[in-house]
């Protein structure tokens, strides 16, 4: 039984071990948090996703603990339509799920004595055909392999790539948890509103949860309105459909969290040796095709599957990166043009954008479709 250290306990790193020990490896997880635990945000998982679910023996579970979504809307800041996208042409459901009830499901299907919280992995060794781990408690490990599911900022990959910085995106973004309802909302809709420089989106979560998300162009780090988060979101979509200020205004403040975008170039290697990258670690996206959380658990099941099929895990994770690259390279590329297209804020070019996007409403109905068409 082959052990393979994984630095990171997100839905990566989780879904990774499970993935692996469901295999027949021996997957152990170190994460630098005390409490395992993902916090204020709602994901949409398209097919691509449920996929990997299904292939874990977890899509029932999810489904009763989110919420199933039909329709991807988007619309004008005055919530006329603008392109309709029906959901409902897969073989498998889309659901809308708090990050957190996934993490919890993910990680409740590991054994507990495969997660080490409150490790900070500080680096790596190569000895002969063994990695060592080394963490800032004086905690040594050694693997067969180690997979750096460490996030945005991963220590991973700064050892394994060097330390370049990601890439901000001249975004900030807001989310927002709450039990209110629009009277006006659609059952089953991800409902999108875009303006000049900024937009709006919220769906239906499970246990009658309600997501909802902004962003608007902004200088990095950005600090806080003085007056704070929630007055300053009301400013600034007041007069936009009415829903989103009323869902504004239900959210408490301390239910609003703020994170500025970045992403990174899609470059290769990714993988040396018997060391390699997974999710954000290796190739980070913008959000606007809702598909971080996505292809993080494709990652998890292709590295497993990879890892079944080589005994040597350097040939895996190689095999693995040559398969995944070209998606997510297409992906994280396809996310940075739509953020580009909400960058405009000159009223001609929006009225210009927001009628282009009528007239090809089939053409993106397609390409969003042909996205959540894969099957890893």
């Amino acid at each position: 039984m082959r052990k393979i250290i994984i630095i990171g306990g997100g839905i990566g790193g989780t879904a990774t071990a499970l993935a692996l020990n469901q295999a027949g490896f021996e997957p152990v997880v170190y994460e630098r948090t005390q409490v395992l635990r993902e916090v204020g945000a709602g994901i949409a998982l398209w097919a691509n996703a449920t996929h990997i679910l299904k292939k874990l023996g977890l899509l029932e579970t999810a489904i009763q603990v989110g919420c199933l979504t039909t329709n991807y809307q988007f619309n004008s800041q005055r919530g006329k339509e603008l392109v309709n996208i029906d959901l409902d042409g897969f073989e498998l459901p889309v659901v809308a799920i708090h990050r957190a009830e996934l993490h919890q499901l993910l990680w409740r299907n590991v054994p507990g004595e495969k997660f080490h919280l409150g490790e900070t992995f500080e680096r790596f060794e190569h000895q002969h055909d063994r990695v060592h781990a080394y963490f800032v408690s004086g905690l040594e490990v050694e693997g067969d392999g180690l997979i750096g599911a460490d996030g945005l900022r991963s220590r991973v990959r700064a050892t394994l790539l060097g330390d370049t910085p990601p890439t901000y995106r001249n975004f900030k973004t807001w989310r927002g948890l709450t039990d209110y309802v629009p009277s006006n909302y659609r059952p089953g809709y991800i409902q999108e509103f875009l303006g000049g420089g900024k937009g709006f989106g919220f769906m239906m979560l499970g246990k009658g949860k309600m997501y909802w998300y902004a962003a608007a162009t902004a200088p990095e780090a950005q600090p806080d309105a003085v007056f704070g988060r929630k007055q300053e979101l009301e400013t600034m979509y007041q007069d936009w459909f009415s829903a989103i200020p009323e869902l504004i205004a239900a959210t408490d403040e301390a239910n609003i969290l703020t994170t500025d975008l970045y992403d990174r170039p899609p470059t290769q290697p990714w993988s040396k040796g018997n060391i390699t990258l997974l999710g954000d670690a290796a190739h980070p996206m913008l959000p606007t095709m809702g598909q971080g959380a996505c292809t993080a658990l494709e990652d998890a099941y292709v590295v497993a599957k990879c890892l079944e099929e080589n005994s040597d895990p350097i040939a895996a994770f190689q095999r693995y990166e040559d398969l995944r690259f070209p998606r997510t390279k297409a992906i994280v590329e396809q996310s940075l043009r739509s953020r580009k297209m909400g960058e405009l804020k000159n009223p001609f070019a929006v009225s210009l954008r927001n009628t282009s996007m009528k007239i090809m409403g089939s053409a993106i109905s397609s390409s969003f479709k042909s996205l959540h068409a894969y099957r890893a």
